[in-house]
């Protein structure tokens, strides 16, 4: 009897225990290669947020759903992460460059919701960028969707880590982009 009630009282506890409020996304650059960018090529980056709210996880089968947005603007984190893979590359970032990269952010978020013993984790990320210079402008859409299935409620930081890292995938084929280079540097 008494563990019972001891078992009782324990998954209570478990079950009142708070849940995180807001998410903290950190997507990870690797190394960049120095000296891509001549000196005296400079651009501006420029994010914006379009999607329709602001969260980038809810828990849909919660009463009522979870939503956590992050720490901060997704669209400044990314315009940042950017901003800071092309100085290592050797671009300048200058807010009055004719060069313009425009980030666009609508869609960034996952989704956990509970079939029967199963948890499924959806994942979405879709950013338009578009590089403009001097009236010769190059769109790129970039879509990435990951899932992830589990028998337990999943935890923030996996969560985190299925968008951070859609997002540096992104940012990573961006810098890479051998037409985005070329059309950064032309005069």
């Amino acid at each position: 009897m008494k563990r019972l009630l001891l078992l009782t009282c324990l998954f209570l506890l478990v079950g009142c225990a708070k849940q995180p409020v807001i998410a903290n996304l950190n997507p990870r650059l690797g190394e960049q290669q120095a000296g891509i960018y001549r000196s005296g090529i400079s651009a501006a980056i420029i994010g914006q947020d379009a999607r329709k709210s602001t969260e980038v996880v809810i828990f849909m089968n919660d009463q009522p759903a979870s939503r956590l947005a992050n720490v901060s603007a997704p669209s400044e984190l990314i315009s940042a992460r950017l901003a800071k893979g092309l100085r290592d590359q050797g671009l300048a970032i200058d807010p009055s460059s004719p060069v313009h990269l425009k980030c666009t952010l609508n869609e960034l978020l996952v989704q956990v919701t509970h079939q029967k013993l199963l948890y499924t984790a959806e994942a979405k990320t879709h950013i338009i960028l578009t590089v403009e210079n001097r009236g010769t402008v190059l769109t790129r859409v970039f879509k990435r969707e990951s899932f992830n299935d589990s028998a337990t409620r999943p935890d923030l930081p996996d969560l985190e880590g299925m968008l951070n890292t859609q997002l540096a995938d992104i940012l990573q084929q961006v810098i890479q982009d051998e037409e985005i280079r070329q059309l950064i540097s032309r005069k």
